[in-house]
């Protein structure tokens, strides 16, 4: 998906959520091109009336629908929007190909001779990890290397180089999913990494059993 910079009003509008429903299903194909209009609606409203309209006319369950519909639009802009302050940083550079499955961006290096490609990923801080956000703090590579094993083994499975925005509401877990659109602390992590970036080597065995050892930077701006 193209990326396009992301205008004041579409944030105003991620930060109407009132409530975030449970995906209700795991996410698959078919749902997922029913809704394939997440990406060009800006505004919330019109999202809601065109959920209704896809659901109606190919049959599928309003709410269950409009559950899926609504966690796909707010997770969609919400990285888009974190990828709008990733670019904002002098020392990164946008991926031009529209299609390219493993780079979001570039990062220079310190004499902006060799560019490295990531790709972005916001995430929450996982259960199965089975650590404390302290101990995700002080062992990034340990962390990185569970998302990366764990990570769906659908469309948006890599090895390639990746940075993890790790987000954690302390006070109220169920909460979390806010923090996607808490921009300012955002800006504020991500520059912060951005302005001396700290990668690790993830060393982790793909599907295929082949060895994987992809750079993996890993940004906390949890509550």
């Amino acid at each position: 998906m193209a990326h396009k910079r992301h205008p004041a009003n579409v944030r105003r509008e991620l930060l109407k959520v009132k409530h975030m429903p449970p995906w209700g299903r795991v996410q698959g194909n078919a749902w997922d091109r029913a809704s394939r209009f997440i990406y060009q609606i800006e505004d919330l409203d019109a999202l809601r009336s065109e959920t209704r309209r896809v659901a109606a006319k190919m049959n599928l369950p309003l709410w269950d629908f409009g559950s899926y519909v609504i966690r796909r639009w707010y997770n969609f802009h919400t990285h888009q929007a974190a990828l709008d302050l990733i670019l904002a940083h002098p020392r990164t550079r946008p991926e031009p190909d529209p299609f390219h499955h493993t780079v979001d961006f570039y990062l220079d290096d310190a004499d902006k001779r060799h560019p490295l490609g990531f790709d972005l990923k916001l995430t929450t801080l996982p259960r199965g990890f089975g650590h404390d956000i302290a101990y995700a703090r002080a062992h990034p590579e340990e962390l990185a290397r569970w998302l990366y094993v764990h990570q769906s083994k659908q469309g948006r499975f890599h090895a390639a180089n990746r940075i993890f925005v790790v987000l954690h509401n302390g006070a109220d877990p169920d909460r979390t999913w806010e923090l996607r659109r808490d921009f300012a602390r955002l800006e504020r992590a991500i520059h912060a990494f951005l302005d001396k970036p700290h990668l690790v080597s993830v060393e982790f065995e793909d599907r295929e059993g082949k060895q994987r050892r992809p750079l993996a930077g890993v940004i906390f701006p949890s509550s």
